[in-house]
């Protein structure tokens, strides 16, 4: 019972503290984030009393209280039709719905992972430090720099133009 209350409380947190106006820009350490294509903003996180939840400078941030063990310990999932940028470090994204936007911005490092459907003008990725994306969909133009043992696959994409 007290752990449903708190899950309520959280989510209730999450859902009236950005429902003005939506966040563009995520950072997350330790999660696993599912994007989901809607036109009503809204996040959901399932033990939010396991992290920290804050909007500093324009970007929502979730991070892990404990970052010790394996990763990802915890799940969110963001609902929305306008993301701009995605920065995480230990954590997986997945976007297997296409997700349409003019320009995205993605950066993973710390062995984070995941894969995501675009429809993008441009899209710009930066993996470092043993990463891992499957990028599917279309994009016009395609921006990616790959460090530290980390491997972004692009087979499923189609581009107009790369960098």
């Amino acid at each position: 019972m007290k752990k449903t209350a708190l899950l309520l409380a959280g989510l209730g947190f999450c859902l009236l503290g950005h429902a003005e106006e939506p966040a563009r820009n995520f950072y997350f350490a330790g999660y696993k984030i599912v994007l989901i294509p809607s036109d009503t903003f809204r996040v959901e996180v399932e033990n939010p009393d396991l992290g920290i939840q804050e909007m500093k400078d324009g970007t929502l941030s979730f991070t892990l209280k404990d970052a010790s063990g394996p990763m990802p310990k915890d799940v969110v999932r963001i609902y929305t039709n306008d993301v701009r940028r995605i920065s995480m470090i230990y954590s997986e994204l997945i976007a297997d719905q296409p997700f349409a936007v003019d320009s995205l911005s993605l950066s993973l490092a710390s062995g984070s992972k995941g894969r995501v459907n675009v429809k993008t003008k441009y899209l710009q990725v930066s993996a470092g430090a043993g990463s891992r994306l499957r990028v599917e969909g279309e994009t016009d133009v395609f921006d990616c720099t790959q460090q530290g043992n980390s491997k972004v696959s692009t087979a499923n994409l189609k581009v107009e133009k790369h960098f």
